[in-house]
């Protein structure tokens, strides 16, 4: 393995943010805007920390058009969403600390844990595979985070059954929502047709009935379930 090199709590944000945005948008590079607005920082200042990650190999940057890891940038952010997602877990499964809570405890303890900590803590509870809100722990830092075939509840075709596996809300209250509702990984629900004109996405839960607004349903992920013949 390289030796890693050296970097400070921004940097690894930084990279974090650069990393979740090239899940969203593959084919494009991160954009000055989309990073500040994810990490709440003011573009002049995204613009400063880009040179320097640019400089120091962790990226590929060029002004008005972007960013992308290079192999050492990935294998930090790699390495961060591990770390950030074992904590996850160690906090929910063994300190009951409410799914509405953990991203914001777990984005301190992050950078305080060792990888080889957190590889500790990830034998200790089991290997999970995934964290509490669904998204995949990889094995080993420089592994690559495992995909599947999922589709926002917001593209559910009505009458169509599945599976709830993901929630990628990114505040509080969304979560706190979607927890209230019942709408939680490992839960099965069928969306079901909605009057027209309605923009909300209705839902069985067993035989309990929700409904959600668009925005909030496109943050939750869904696999299909399989079509028997």
């Amino acid at each position: 393995m390289a030796e890693r090199i050296m970097t400070s709590t921004a940097y690894e944000d930084y990279l974090k943010a650069i990393f979740k945005l090239a899940e969203q948008t593959p084919d494009q590079p991160a954009s000055t805007s989309a990073i500040a607005e994810r990490l709440g920082i003011a573009q002049a200042s995204v613009t400063a920390m880009l040179k320097r990650l640019g400089n120091d190999g962790l990226i590929d940057y060029e002004r008005y058009q972007g960013a992308r890891l290079t192999p050492a940038g990935r294998a930090i952010a790699v390495d961060m969403i591990r770390r950030h997602r074992v904590i996850e877990t160690f906090l929910v499964n063994n300190l009951d600390v409410p799914l509405a809570e953990v991203d914001a405890e777990a984005e301190i303890l992050e950078h305080a844990f060792s990888s080889a900590l957190i590889d500790r803590l990830w034998r200790h509870l089991g290997k999970p595979e995934f964290d509490p809100h669904g998204a995949p722990i990889p094995a080993v830092a420089e592994a690559p985070i495992e995909r599947r075939d999922l589709v926002a509840l917001s593209d559910l075709a009505p009458g169509e059954p599945a599976t709830i596996v993901r929630l990628s809300a990114q505040n509080a209250g969304q979560l706190q929502v979607l927890t209230h509702l019942g709408l939680v990984p490992g839960q099965p629900i069928k969306r079901t047709p909605t009057s027209p004109g309605s923009t909300d996405v209705l839902l069985l839960l067993g035989r309990q009935q929700c409904a959600v607004g668009q925005e909030l349903a496109e943050t939750v992920w869904v696999l299909r379930a399989k079509k028997t013949t």
